[in-house]
């Protein structure tokens, strides 16, 4: 099996970022790693935080899991996967200064990219209020610009609401305070905050599977 180094890259413009690989076997240091996670322990952050992923190159769902882990020398630790792929991977100066490798096995048969999103730590289910969301847009956004580095501020497009993402290619509707309708193809949905207006809510159908900030003016 192919064992392919991808040197982790950053971006303000993007939610999410892919850096595409034809292996099944991926290998990164741990550190390259907890420069990104770092940003889950900062601060202003209660409620969002980076995660990791694998997206079908082709279809850009998300890859199924096989198996990941860390390994130097004699030491081991097998890592946990959540039920919608996101690889967990420990926030822990101790690693950091260890640093060991860590590997991240996806299905033979699949071209599978990491994807690095901003997203929140927990789902959102039930009725969703215009406060709610408000108040994670600024969180997003902080940490979007923080990945950016130096002058990222001046070039990251606003957060102007949420892209819902929903299991098993959902299809259904976000239904709004207002009596409005909301279509969710494939399992994804994006809303502004402005669609909701001050004071009113959604009603969603099941629980997300990931609630990533909308950026309308990316390119």
């Amino acid at each position: 099996m192919k064992k392919t180094t991808l040197t982790l890259m950053t971006t303000a413009l993007l939610s999410a970022v892919s850096l595409p690989s034809y292996a099944q076997e991926y290998m990164f240091t741990y550190s390259k790693l907890f420069t990104h996670m770092k940003q889950n322990a900062n601060e202003g952050h209660e409620d969002v935080k980076v995660g990791f992923f694998f997206l079908n190159a082709d279809t850009k769902k998300l890859c199924k899991i096989e198996k990941a882990w860390m390994e130097k020398e004699e030491h081991y630790e097998e890592l946990s996967i959540s039920p919608y792929q996101e690889v967990l991977v420990p926030l822990d100066d101790n690693l950091r200064s260890a640093n060991p490798l860590v590997f991240v096995d996806t299905p033979q048969d699949q071209r599978c990219d990491f994807s690095m999103v901003v997203m929140t730590k927990q789902p959102l289910s039930g009725q969703v209020s215009y406060q709610e969301i408000e108040s994670l847009m600024p969180q997003m956004q902080s940490i979007l610009e923080e990945l950016g580095g130096m002058f990222a501020s001046w070039f990251t497009p606003d957060v102007e609401g949420v892209t819902l993402e929903f299991a098993d290619n959902l299809s259904s509707v976000v239904t709004f305070s207002n009596g409005s309708e909301k279509e969710i193809i494939d399992g994804k949905v994006q809303i502004a905050l402005s669609e909701i207006g001050e004071g009113g809510f959604i009603t969603l159908p099941q629980p997300t599977a990931r609630v990533l900030p909308y950026l309308p003016k990316a390119k």
